[in-house]
């Protein structure tokens, strides 16, 4: 058999993978196993362009992150090799294993969050880092979405990106000649019928057929040149959409934006000759610092805006930065001569992005992570970039960027992506220390960026390859475990209605309804306390159990010390709070899934048997008691990882959950083959 791997950041994002192939080759064989306790096995016969096929997909949910060893080496090394220098990776990356060796094939990015404002560029530095390395990167994004208000969860007005964001892709998937692209598909809540604004929007751009064309015909090494075409020209298809059909004095309209394309300039030179509007970053007086608002002055006086007058980014032409550079050092008196000099030259034009960066106390600011990034997949290549920033800044790191720039960079990922992709950095920032106090700092970076950019090119992306057995097991696994057994054994009275294991997603929940119709509640609050509760883990629903259906709503921990006191309390508010919503969509899913639509009314909360659950790996387990009292969950699956599979003790605390142990006990001795043992 073809060995293919699909190493995810969790098992979601790998069978979603696995999900897609399935559907686009219709197997006519298919066989599901376990070979660990972590890697999920899919094994599919078919014919594609008459080629007989028969391929073995290794699933490989969890990455080598955070220090850990989990897989005996690192799948990213090759993309690393090739000068993907950002700590930004993609959800999933699909390989070919022939002869030993590992060849990454192409990337797979998933997003169901909402694509507006700064949350549309947040992910531009993977795109960045792993389409530079020379591997194909496509991201997923599911078209439309809706802003709910926190409250009512009512919908609000419907969120678009800004159409610079998928103009990002296509650009830059000519610049460096490798397949970068976001592919467009519809959302769950997109109906067109509903909102007027979509009215005119064409369907056929949603790309979910060149899509899996293009990742069948990339394992099989077809041409896939007629579905990079495709997808791209739809990528611009959906820009001109997003743009606004009058002319607006803040933003280049749809006329603009095809002027700009016949013209064959650059974003930067097109932009200086229609100077339509100025570079007009808004900075909330509350986050306004320092000499900030007298800086955003001089920006205001020399500067061009690219595409929109608010985004982050925009132009200082060549012929102000003279005066940019002398206004500078009038505000900022403190300032390196040497490095105003460089900033003055005016050979060349100047792009300066304003960021915020960081948060009060001084995490990162996870949306500006894609600014640097994203205006570098819209640049010319040596275009000169200057990064201001407003934020406040942790003492420790101040330090380690004025002395110590390369040791910053190695263990902040977000520093590294300033320092890497700027040649100039204007910090006018609060230190966060124990007696804070404020900074104004202009470094010359120009040299770490010359030495990322110019990083190692090598012609493959090959890695020696390795055990598809992993060294250490987390929480990835037992959230592997939990769906392996429910969604694959026993599956024939399960019903999935959320998987949400580490680095997934917060795209929603479903149930199914008395009348076989799923319900599904999306864009789940990210702070739980905002509903009363406990974010699930995982919501299994259970049929012919009990008289209700049962909603197994789980809490999966590496160690049983790690559970919040009283988390099975919290879960079940959590479910409850949510459910007493009116669900987002819904659809019929008998006799097949029919197409979602708006839902009309809630659901009927008394009409489910709620059980809290607690997940977690045998080893350095806390006793059972300890555990009931401090979680307060109705039952507990300790995990125990063996050779190929697990065994799974669960432990009831109550009648109905004896018996929901003692039905899972009975379908497994019906169940052949099985790697998983219950006790």
């Amino acid at each position: 058999m073809d060995l293919y791997r699909i190493h995810g950041d969790n098992i979601v994002e790998c069978e979603r993978i696995a999900q897609i192939i399935i559907n686009e080759t219709n197997p006519t064989s298919i066989n599901f196993f376990t070979m660990s306790p972590s890697t999920i096995v899919i094994e599919i016969d078919f014919e594609y362009e008459n080629i007989n096929c028969s391929w073995r997909l290794e699933l490989l949910p969890g990455f080598n992150k955070a220090n850990r060893h989990r897989w005996k080496d690192d799948i990213f090394k090759a993309l690393r090799n090739n000068g993907s220098f950002l700590d930004e990776t993609p959800d999933a990356i699909i390989t070919s294993v022939k002869n030993d060796v590992e060849e990454i094939l192409f990337a797979v990015e998933f997003c169901s969050a909402l694509q507006a404002g700064n949350q549309a560029w947040q992910r531009s530095g993977r795109a960045f880092s792993t389409g530079r390395a020379g591997c194909p990167y496509l991201y997923v994004v599911e078209f439309v979405k809706y802003e709910l208000e926190p409250k009512s969860r009512e919908r609000k007005a419907l969120r678009y990106p800004n159409p610079i964001v998928p103009f990002s892709y296509v650009n830059f998937s000519h610049a460096i000649n490798n397949f970068v692209a976001q592919v467009y598909v519809r959302s769950e809540e997109f109906d067109k019928s509903k909102d007027a604004s979509l009215a005119k929007f064409d369907e056929s751009n949603f790309a979910e057929k060149e899509f899996a064309a293009y990742m069948i015909k990339k394992m099989l090494n077809l041409n896939t040149k007629k579905e990079e075409h495709e997808i791209l020209r739809k990528n611009l298809n959906v820009m001109l959409f997003l743009t606004k059909e009058k002319e607006d004095s803040t933003c280049f309209s749809r006329k603009d934006w095809k002027e700009f394309f016949a013209s064959e300039q650059n974003i930067l030179d097109y932009s200086i000759q229609k100077n339509k509007f100025k570079f007009n970053k808004t900075i909330a007086a509350k986050s306004q610092h320092g000499k900030t608002s007298r800086f955003l002055k001089i920006v205001d006086k020399y500067s061009i805006g690219i595409a929109k007058q608010d985004l982050p980014f925009g132009i200082i032409p060549a012929n102000f930065r003279k005066r940019f550079a002398n206004d500078l050092k009038k505000l900022y008196s403190k300032c390196d001569d040497k490095i105003i000099e460089k900033i003055a030259n005016e050979n060349s034009h100047l792009v300066l992005c304003i960021i915020k960066g960081f948060k009060p106390g001084g995490d990162d600011n996870r949306p500006d992570r894609g600014i640097l990034p994203l205006v570098s997949m819209l640049l010319p290549p040596n275009t000169e970039t200057m990064a201001f920033i407003y934020g406040p800044i942790i003492e420790h790191n101040y330090l380690r960027l004025l002395k110590e720039p390369n040791i910053l960079c190695r263990f902040n990922g977000f520093w590294k992506s300033i320092i890497g992709l700027s040649d100039y950095i204007l910090l006018d920032s609060k230190i966060i220390a124990k007696t804070p106090y404020d900074i104004n700092e202009l470094l010359d970076t120009s040299m770490f960026k010359q030495e990322y950019s110019n990083s190692i090119h090598c012609e493959t992306l090959h890695n020696s390859v390795f055990s598809s057995i992993p060294q250490e097991y987390h929480e990835d696994d037992v959230d592997t475990g939990l769906h392996y057994l429910f969604t694959h054994l026993f599956n024939g009275f399960c019903f999935e209605g959320m998987c949400n294991p580490p680095g997934g997603d917060w795209s929603g929940f479903s149930v199914i309804s008395p009348d076989n119709k799923e319900k599904r509640w999306l864009s789940l609050p990210r702070e739980s306390k905002i509903i009363s509760g406990k974010r699930p883990d995982h919501i299994f629903q259970l049929s012919k159990i009990l008289p209700k259906p049962i909603l197994l709503i789980v809490e999966s921990k590496e160690h049983s010390r790690d559970l919040e006191e009283n988390v099975g309390t919290n879960l079940i508010n959590y479910v409850k709070k949510l459910m007493s919503f009116v669900p987002n969509v819904e659809r019929a899913i008998l006799p097949h899934k029919g197409t979602w639509s708006r839902a009309s009314g809630k659901v009927n909360l008394k009409e489910y048997e709620m059980i809290s659950c607690a997940a977690y790996l045998k080893t350095t387990a806390q006793s059972n008691s300890i555990v009931f009292n401090n979680s307060k969950c109705d039952m507990l699956f300790i995990m125990d990882p063996k050779e190929n599979g697990w065994e799974i003790e669960i432990i009831p605390s109550t009648p109905r959950t004896k018996m929901i142990k003692q039905t899972f006990i009975e379908e497994m001795s019906h169940i052949s083959q099985s790697n998983i043992v219950i006790k």
